[in-house]
Parts: structure tokens; sequence; C-alpha cells
């Protein structure tokens, strides 16, 4: 009977980010590159960015909780292929599996989840960069009307009708392990200044 249930909320949040995501006015700022890469993001802006991308050949990771689970739902039924593991559990088996879907899709992957610190960047994005050799792709969002959940992200919830911005920055390469250090500075860097130069506030 749980499963069942669970079943029906996985449909249901399927349902719901289709329905919402028509009605969102969104604008991209600055373009998605067209080769593969791999596109940071912070957790609190997975909702938008699933509708804006649908149907693409994107890989994305998510937790292997059942929390995940309710995003995986949503991120499979537009279109994406999904990894699931995270920093606390499974990580390298998702690593693992994320090298070998590089060879034919773009990652995207959200570097402050699944627990935080809340958009602070671990070093796993740089560890996955120098192993699929693709290009880091900060990706900025903000949203015009919303709702912020009380959790440890503070995930956002766009208002039907609302306007979101995206924006693309431009890519970081990782070609040592010991570059690592300074260009997970270089990202956290280049994300909060997208994020600035993308606001709708």
């Amino acid at each position: 009977m749980m499963k069942f249930l669970f079943f029906i909320e996985k449909y249901l949040a399927a349902k719901f980010v289709l329905i919402l995501g028509f009605t969102l006015r969104i604008k991209v700022l600055k373009k998605p590159p067209k080769e593969k890469v791999i596109y940071s993001f912070w957790h609190r802006n997975i909702m938008p960015l699933l509708f804006s991308r649908k149907f693409e050949k994107v890989v994305v990771l998510i937790s292997s909780s059942k929390d995940g689970e309710l995003v995986a739902g949503p991120c499979r039924v537009l279109g994406f292929k999904t990894a699931r593991g995270s920093s606390t559990r499974d990580g390298i088996k998702a690593m693992k599996e994320m090298v070998k879907l590089s060879q034919k899709h773009s990652i995207a992957i959200t570097p402050d989840g699944p627990k935080g610190p809340r958009e602070e960047i671990k070093d796993g994005l740089l560890y996955l960069a120098y192993l699929t050799k693709l290009p880091i792709i900060p990706v900025a969002v903000d949203i015009q009307k919303e709702l912020v959940f009380n959790s440890w992200d503070r995930f956002r919830l766009p208002v039907p009708f609302s306007r979101v911005n995206i924006s693309y920055g431009e890519p970081i390469h990782v070609n040592s392990k010991e570059e690592i250090e300074n260009k997970l500075i270089e990202v956290q860097k280049a994300m909060e200044e997208l994020a600035r130069e993308n606001s709708l506030k």
C-alpha cells in the first residue's frame, strides 16, 4: 500500500511540474552551449531548470533518498536520464555511471546537494569535471514571484505565470587534480557573480 501511495505521489509531482512549467515566462539571458558540458546550479533552483531544458540529452544527478525519488519522477517525465547517488550515499557508483553517460550526454549537478551547506560547492563537481574532461557551466536562476520552502536549501517554487530569468556562464575546465582546490573557488565566485547579473530584483 505504501509503495502504491508513493507511486501516486511521484506521478502527481511529475504532472505538477509539467502544468506549472507551461505557465512560466522563462527568459534565457545567456544561452547554453551546444556541446557536452556539466551544468552546475544550486539545489533550490532545480524546478524551473527542469522545465526549460525538457527532452534534452542531459543526465541529472539525484540523491538516492526518498525525497530524491520525488525529483527523479518529473525528470524522467521531462525526458532526462538520471543517475542516483550523492556525496553521502552511493557517491562512487553515481560518479562511475555519470562518467560513462558523459560520453553521449551533458550532466546536470547541484554541487551543494543533497543536504548543504546551501550554495556552497563541494569538490565532487570538480572531480567529475576532471574525470569526464567536460567543462563546468555555471547556471543562475531568478524568479519574480515564488514560494520559498523552510528546507535546508530554501527550495524555490515559482508562482504560476511568474517571470523566470536563466543565465549560463562561461566554461571552466579542470585539467588536473592539482587544480581542483583553486577551481572550486573559481566556480563558486562565477556562480555568485552570474546570480547577481541574472537578478530580477
